[in-house]
């Protein structure tokens, strides 16, 4: 993808708390194992998300995390850059020092196209919009199995 492991994780963990229902606290034990995510590596990622407000965290015996409603309202590329930094890289796919729309590289059309459009994508898109279609996925998945298994 355009973004690192981190960015990665990040939007996983925050479409898995997105997806939970009510103010239920979520142990990062529970979102690692369910996402696949190194526990210790999410501790880090989800302390950034504290930090940032995209997540509240209660410590202690039934402690977790619960998603905010800024995190829910953000776009992707939102809680991806405010963790990791810019995401979408400006500079030549090819590596050239010099790549404009005056001098162009080979590729410079195509990546410059393709650049907008996951910008696009991921700049217009909430993270309760997409986890609601997340969920409605999911939902559907787990009704194909029930009849498959019938």
């Amino acid at each position: 993808m355009i973004y690192t492991k981190t960015g990665e994780y990040a939007i996983r963990a925050i479409l898995y708390l997105a997806r939970q229902d009510g103010d239920r606290l979520i142990m990062s034990s529970e979102i690692a194992e369910s996402e696949d995510i190194p526990s210790h590596y999410l501790a880090k990622i989800l302390q950034r998300m504290a930090k940032y407000g995209y997540v509240d965290s209660f410590k202690g015996r039934g402690g977790g995390f619960v998603i905010t409603e800024e995190a829910k309202k953000s776009s992707i590329l939102e809680i991806i850059e405010r963790i990791e930094g810019p995401v979408i890289t400006l500079q030549c796919v090819t590596g050239l020092k010099e790549c404009t729309d005056e001098n162009p590289c080979p590729l410079h059309e195509e990546w410059t196209d393709l650049r907008n459009k996951i910008y696009n994508l991921i700049s217009s898109r909430s993270v309760e919009s997409v986890a609601d279609e997340y969920k409605d996925m999911l939902e559907k998945q787990t009704e194909l199995t029930k009849h498959r298994h019938q």
